[in-house]
């Protein structure tokens, strides 16, 4: 699983995702959520519409704003985002229409946020924010594509107003403090980026991303090749894992500063090591609510993305930890799942035995995540992994199991994938299909 992140940083596929031409940051994954997400940019970017996108902190909502820019005529032209939260109440008519040297003591000719944005796109973040004084005369330029300067005449401007919020909206019509008018004419359209936890199958993704923009900022991307048979990773599976199941509340960012964290605080080490900021972090219970289950789709509920093949990289490990709990004896379903730190070591052994080492199976059995089994095998030490084993441990028992990787996997005690994976990087596989060979000719001959 951790292999699959080394070998395939370099790959500029996995890096790019399936982003909108021009967008080449956090758009990234192939998850179901993004896919939907992506197939709605598209479709929305090229009509003439206000745009209300609706989504928690840190998940992207400026880069989707970006993304329908791109993918629109108005692309080349100027994309202005701007956060209303962050203007003072007293300025944010000036700030977004203008002032002329005459409105007011101290005024100076001053073009607003609109009319820098002329014949391009206006990003309204926190648009649950604005003054009700403002949320008129944004009504008013929606209504008839004019501005006033204050002091000066009204003017046109051709302007695409698209505007994000992680507030409920609706609520704070009825409690008056946002206009309901605006609400409607705001959301002409709307898309709902889902929150990190409802696109697990891209964490790999942009953990690959955010570790190669965190290492070339130190001079470390050397730490993302593909290390040699004999060598530890670099990135253990165990953190990895961690970062898998944890639920993110603070989204994309929230993830990219965690991996800023980890790489300056390993710098010049042979592993990745969590600091104990990012510790403290990981063991604090999320508020941000229960983990989706498998079936759960963030996305809106509208004509399904296009098919398209499958994508020729591997994806990392986020996609398999929706895995089914199931009970440490039989199989059966638990109702909840149980947590980790209650499972031993007695009960981890009896379960890697019974699913003949298959860490999704003893996952399953066991009523765990399977990013959780990385944890445990490397919290109890008579357990090993694949990236363990010695060369001269594998190759012996290569040449006196004649290859038979049933019969390694049941000496040597690790997962068969990754064990088959270990033989073809030290090429046991090609000698084995050579030695047949050679024996097939002395047979008939």
């Amino acid at each position: 699983m951790v292999l699959l992140l080394h070998a395939s940083a370099s790959q500029q596929d996995l890096i790019a995702g399936t982003c909108v031409p021009g967008e080449e940051r956090e758009l990234i994954g192939d998850s179901d959520g993004l896919r939907q997400l992506l197939w709605e940019v598209r479709s929305v970017a090229d009509i003439e519409l206000p745009v209300l996108i609706r989504g928690e902190n840190g998940s992207g909502k400026e880069l989707v704003a970006r993304a329908i820019h791109q993918a629109s005529p108005r692309r080349g032209r100027p994309f202005v985002a701007i956060n209303l939260s962050a203007i003072p109440p007293t300025l944010a008519i000036s700030e977004l229409f203008g002032t002329e040297p005459a409105s007011f003591s101290g005024a100076k000719h001053q073009k607003g946020y609109f009319e820098q944005a002329h014949s391009g796109t206006l990003f309204l973040d926190e648009i649950g924010d604005a003054p009700l004084d403002l949320q008129v005369a944004l009504l008013r330029v929606l209504e008839t594509g004019e501005v006033q300067r204050t002091g000066a005449q009204v003017r046109k401007v051709d302007v695409r107003v698209i505007a994000a919020t992680d507030a409920d909206l609706e609520a704070k019509v009825a409690t008056g403090a946002f206009r309901a008018p605006l609400l409607n004419r705001l959301s002409a359209y709307e898309l709902s980026v889902p929150p990190l936890r409802a696109r697990r199958d891209d964490i790999g993704r942009l953990l690959v991303r955010f570790l190669r923009e965190e290492l070339d900022r130190v001079g470390e991307m050397h730490r993302l090749t593909p290390p040699a048979p004999e060598d530890k990773l670099w990135l253990p599976a165990s953190l990895v894992a961690r970062l898998a199941e944890y639920e993110w509340p603070g989204n994309i960012r929230q993830l990219r500063n965690v991996v800023r964290q980890l790489v300056i605080g390993s710098r010049g080490r042979d592993r990745l090591e969590l600091t104990p900021a990012v510790e403290r972090l990981l063991a604090e219970p999320s508020s941000a609510g229960a983990e989706l289950p498998e079936d759960d789709s963030p996305a809106r509920p509208s004509a399904p993305p296009p098919a398209r093949p499958e994508p020729a990289t591997p994806t990392p490990p986020s996609g398999q930890i929706a895995s089914a709990p199931a009970s440490a004896a039989d199989g059966a379903p638990h109702s909840t799942r149980r947590s980790p730190a209650d499972v031993t070591e007695d009960e981890l052994a009896e379960a890697l035995h019974a699913s003949r080492w298959n860490r999704a199976a003893a996952a399953k059995r066991l009523g765990i995540t399977r990013p959780s089994i990385y944890v445990l095998i490397e919290r109890y030490p008579r357990f090993r992994t694949a990236r363990d084993l010695t060369i001269e441990e594998v190759t012996r028992c290569h040449r006196e199991c004649d290859g038979d990787l049933g019969r390694m996997v049941e000496r040597l005690e690790v997962s068969e994938e990754a064990l088959a994976s270990r033989v073809r990087d030290l090429g046991l596989d090609q000698g084995a299909a050579l030695a047949r060979r050679d024996a097939d000719v002395v047979r008939r001959g």
